[in-house]
């Protein structure tokens, strides 16, 4: 049998894979959109035009980077995603493993 853990740890890897992927689609479509193929303008909920947000969350010592350059914020999401598919291939062989044993 897989183990909780390692089940947990594939529908993690495969909810990143999925986040960032409509997260490149939805940029791409803002692109697709513009005549002019500007970068796609992302605004905040107070309408104030903003890049993406990078964080590190860990508890009081958290730190975040605001306004992102558009580009490095795609290829950073683009090898996360990378990442996660490597992951992925290992936890495979783990859970086939696991369910061998």
């Amino acid at each position: 049998m897989i183990t909780k853990e390692t089940c947990v740890k594939i529908w993690n890897a495969h909810n990143e894979i999925e986040k960032a992927g409509k997260l490149i689609s939805d940029l791409a479509d803002r692109v697709k959109k513009d005549k002019d193929k500007n970068p796609p303008c992302l605004r905040d909920a107070f309408g104030e035009q903003r890049g993406l947000m990078l964080g590190v969350p860990s508890g009081e010592n958290s730190h975040q980077l605001y306004n992102v350059n558009l580009d490095l914020s795609v290829k950073v999401i683009e090898l996360h995603i990378e990442e996660q598919k490597k992951k992925l291939i290992e936890l495979m062989a783990i859970a086939k493993i696991e369910l061998q044993g």
